[in-house]
C-alpha cells in the first residue's frame, strides 16, 4: 500500500529512529526560521511593514517548495508535483493561521470595550 498508493519507498531496516528524529528537526528548525530571516537581516524602520512580510512570505513559499523536492527523495512523485504539493498545503495552513489569529485579534478587540469582559485587560477591580 505504501508503494503503490502513496508513492513511498520501504523503510530501512538499518536506520535509527533517534537519527530520523533529528533530520525531522534540523529541516524543522532550518525551514521554521526561514520566515524571520527578512526580519533578522533587514533594518525594518528602513523599509516598509508590509514589504517585509510580502518577502516573508515569498521566502517561506520557496522554502516549502524546496522542502516539497526534498521530500521527493523519499517517494516516486515527480520533484515539481511533490514541491508544488507541499507548497500549496503549506501556504493554505499558514493562510488558515494567519486569518484565525486575525478573528481572534477582532473579537478581542471588539469586546475590549465592554467593561464586564473578564478577558479584556483593562478591567480595574475596585475595592469597597
Amino acid at each position: 500500500m505504501m508503494i503503490h498508493e502513496l508513492g513511498l519507498t520501504p523503510p530501512d531496516d538499518d536506520e535509527s529512529p533517534i537519527k530520523k528524529v533529528h533530520d525531522v528537526l534540523l529541516r524543522f528548525i532550518i525551514c521554521g526560521i526561514v520566515p524571520l530571516f527578512v526580519y533578522m537581516f533587514v533594518d525594518v524602520s528602513s523599509t516598509s511593514g508590509d514589504t517585509n512580510f510580502y518577502i516573508s512570505i515569498a521566502m517561506t513559499a520557496v522554502a516549502l517548495f524546496i522542502l516539497g523536492v526534498l521530500k521527493s527523495l523519499a517517494s516516486y512523485i515527480s520533484w515539481y508535483r511533490s514541491g508544488f504539493s507541499v507548497m500549496i498545503l503549506g501556504c493554505i495552513a499558514a493562510g488558515a493561521a494567519y486569518g484565525i489569529s486575525a478573528l481572534a485579534e477582532w473579537a478581542v478587540q471588539s469586546n475590549s470595550s465592554n467593561n464586564d469582559n473578564p478577558l479584556c485587560m483593562n478591567n480595574t477591580i475596585s475595592s469597597n
